[in-house]
């Protein structure tokens, strides 16, 4: 083992300083990637992913430095498993092309680090994507690993495509109510409501549904933000219940209207 060190003690350590540069090329280039955005004010929105793949390009260069430090010609032995080849290139077509797919995911934005998607009946935040799976953390806690290929073919639904997004509400009011006057209170709702976004691109209002067994039953339409989405819908249905308290506007239960015929038996 002595002699082996001895006789090798050049490789190990332009090995040791191979490893200790790519890690610092590896670190010098997040911390450069980094600072360019925020000069231009921007944040790096996938940090997990981004600092995966870079460190995958940088230890793929440091593995060919390391094989040429110790004069290790990998030409016989591609060369020398003949048949096999064909077993491991059938054996590595799924993870290329899971790798290739995960690329193109990124590159062209289908899932990006942070969202909120639905992906093939999968709903959940995307966590990261990896070389082989795009990681889901759906809301009950669960961690599911998606094949990027799944994720590249597959229908991707985006939840919040941008910082708002429209929400329905169904409301249910008795028959004996006037419905202008439920309509007018319902617009009033949404007018009040702060945590309702009004502005001149989205549109917040009340539309008739349907004339219902037991209720007349209307729609609301309105906009949230994503961070107020729970509170924007429990503070909206609180007001909403409060002006209908006020103004006796009831919302009935489900109603059975029985219908009892008397006859005589002979």
């Amino acid at each position: 083992m002595g002699e082996w060190l001895l006789n090798n003690w050049d490789k190990i350590f332009w090995s040791f300083i191979t490893i200790i540069i790519s890690l610092f090329i590896y670190k010098y280039i997040l911390k450069v990637l980094k600072k360019t955005l925020e000069t231009f004010g921007k944040d790096l929105r996938a940090p997990k992913t981004v600092q995966f793949f870079i460190g995958i390009i940088i230890a793929v260069f440091a593995i060919f430095a390391l094989l040429s430090i110790w004069n290790v010609d990998l030409l016989p032995y591609i060369t020398g498993l003949g048949i096999s080849s064909i077993v491991v290139g059938l054996a590595l077509q799924e993870p290329l092309a899971n790798f290739v797919s995960g690329i193109l995911v990124i590159t062209t934005r289908k899932l990006f680090e942070g969202e909120v998607v639905d992906v093939n009946g999968i709903v959940g935040s995307v966590q990261e994507i990896k070389m082989n799976h795009s990681l889901i953390k759906t809301f009950d806690g669960k961690l599911i690993y998606v094949p990027n290929r799944a994720v590249w073919n597959g229908i991707v639904t985006k939840f919040w495509p941008g910082p708002i997004r429209r929400i329905t509400m169904e409301i249910g009011v008795s028959y004996d109510c006037n419905l202008e006057k439920v309509v007018k209170i319902l617009q009033q709702a949404l007018d009040e409501e702060p945590l309702v976004v009004k502005n001149n691109t989205v549109s917040n209002f009340v539309a008739f549904k349907r004339f219902g067994s037991s209720s007349i039953d209307f729609t609301v339409y309105f906009w949230v933000e994503r961070a107020n989405y729970f509170d924007a819908v429990n503070s909206l249905a609180f007001r909403i219940k409060n002006l209908f308290d006020k103004e006796n506007i009831e919302i009935p239960y489900t109603q059975i209207d029985l219908h009892i015929k008397n006859e005589k038996y002979l």
